[in-house]
């Protein structure tokens, strides 16, 4: 899944560039009116008005050469910024998908454990309510209908609450320190089990036999992704502006919590569509691999796919 997100990813560059500029013009403002108004004034715009039309009097404000080069540094500098954010970004989507630096490796693992330490226990409970149900319907085949059987039993086990619960922990026991992560190792991990197909060697196959409006929807999400870093990044930016100006604080802690929300929607639309893709699509790859699948796609064919696309590595 990771190698799939690279590959879409690198489709996205172009609306990627064309998203610095405004930004970076906003920060720069940002930037430029936190050093104006400092800790002690917040929230005075007289001062910031001030310090403008003393600029504006200036006689370097009344030189084309002067105001071309800070229009040209000005956007050189958005750009930069920019440019910072997209590097800031690829740092930022490796921590929310768990793919963590060695420095950061022996947390990654501590997270890890207690994450499938925590799945474990849910799950338990899962099943031990899966199985006080199984036994009260075997008691009581009337399904309800015999109060006596049942009277003494306590309330009915909550199975649905208890199958959610665990799923927002992971879909399957973690392996990763974060749920995005684990969610793409999800998508990979259910196809492999369902259709014993591996999703990193027959993904290049799959695509090249989607339509595409299955195309746009894969790449609608994974740039929902690129967006999200992108907003995570721009808030790590505003750190700076908070040295002199607190109230930049609020922004950075709004920028991540809404980015850190629209990745997790991204990530699980993004998995889910994969899995989609499978799902409905997999029996084409199967026959144009020459491998007879007349009905539903099972794990024979799937496993056969699998020696295919592997060439017997």
């Amino acid at each position: 899944m990771t190698a799939i997100l690279a590959t879409l990813g690198g489709k996205l560059a172009d609306t990627w560039l064309s998203l610095l500029v405004l930004p970076g013009l906003l920060y720069l403002a940002v930037l430029s009116a936190a050093r104006v108004l400092g800790h002690g004034h917040p929230f005075d715009h007289g001062r910031l008005t001030g310090r403008i039309d003393a600029l504006a009097d200036g006689p370097a404000a009344h030189s084309p050469g002067t105001v071309v080069l800070v229009a040209a540094f000005v956007l050189a500098a958005s750009a930069g910024a920019g440019r910072l954010t997209a590097t800031l970004g690829a740092g930022v989507e490796r921590l929310w998908l768990g793919d963590w630096p060695w420095p950061l490796r022996p947390a990654a693992r501590a997270l890890t454990r207690r994450r499938a330490q925590r799945w474990s226990a849910a799950d338990a409970r899962y099943r031990q309510a899966l199985t006080v149900r199984a036994l009260r319907v075997a008691a009581d085949p009337l399904g309800g209908r015999a109060p006596r059987a049942s009277e003494d039993a306590g309330p009915e086990p909550d199975t649905v609450g208890l199958n959610e619960a665990r799923n927002l922990i992971a879909l399957t026991r973690p392996v990763r320190p974060t749920w995005m992560g684990d969610r793409l190792i999800a998508a990979d991990a259910r196809v492999h089990a369902t259709y014993r197909i591996d999703l990193t060697s027959a993904w290049p196959r799959l695509w090249l036999l989607m339509p595409d409006t299955a195309h746009l929807e894969v790449q609608t999400a994974r740039g929902g992704l690129t967006a999200a870093v992108r907003r995570a990044a721009w808030g790590m930016l505003y750190l700076l502006p908070a040295l002199w100006w607190w109230p930049a604080l609020l922004i950075v802690a709004v920028t991540w919590v809404s980015a850190w929300r629209q990745g997790r929607l991204a990530v699980d639309e993004f998995a889910e569509l994969v899995e989609a893709a499978v799902d409905l699509h997999g029996r084409d790859l199967a026959n144009a691999l020459g491998v007879p699948c007349e009905g539903r796609l099972t794990r024979d064919e799937g496993l056969e796919i699998t020696r295919i696309l592997r060439k017997g590595t």
